[in-house]
């Protein structure tokens, strides 16, 4: 199965002053997350993040879908600058389109934005491509 998207557009600030100077593009896939048989009632976007081992979410994404996120599997994950964040392993089901991927997510109190990451959600896939001057992936 194949899938194409666009990156998509958000504003760079400088960050001394906060002012927006220009926009970076960042590939991401509408996802829905399925858990214990509830269902996102909405597609939200997913960094799709080559730097990242695993998926990591948000913990609000998990516990908007029920999950007693600090009854995961405790996991300490470093990322850039070696910054640490405590998160919680939960299987879940991912819905890309019609396509459903059976996986887990690290869900942290700490992260932001949603990362899909190499083990648990490229893996599935034959082949995942990053087409930076077409800006489609």
């Amino acid at each position: 199965m194949k899938f194409v998207y666009s990156y998509l557009p958000n504003p760079r600030k400088d960050p001394k002053t906060g002012k927006i100077i220009g926009q970076i593009c960042y590939p991401v896939v509408p996802i829905k997350l399925c858990y214990k048989h509830h269902i996102s009632n909405y597609f939200f976007n997913s960094l799709v993040d080559s730097g990242s081992d695993r998926n990591l979410f948000p913990a609000e994404i998990g516990e908007n879908l029920g999950v007693k996120i600090k009854k995961g599997i405790p996991q300490e994950i470093a990322g850039i600058g070696g910054i640490k964040v405590i998160a919680f392993t939960h299987e879940v089901k991912i819905y890309l389109k019609d396509f459903e991927i059976n996986t887990y997510i690290d869900f942290s109190c700490e992260q932001k934005v949603p990362l899909l990451g190499r083990n648990g959600f490229f893996n599935y896939f034959k082949s995942v491509n990053f087409k930076e001057k077409r800006r489609i992936k």
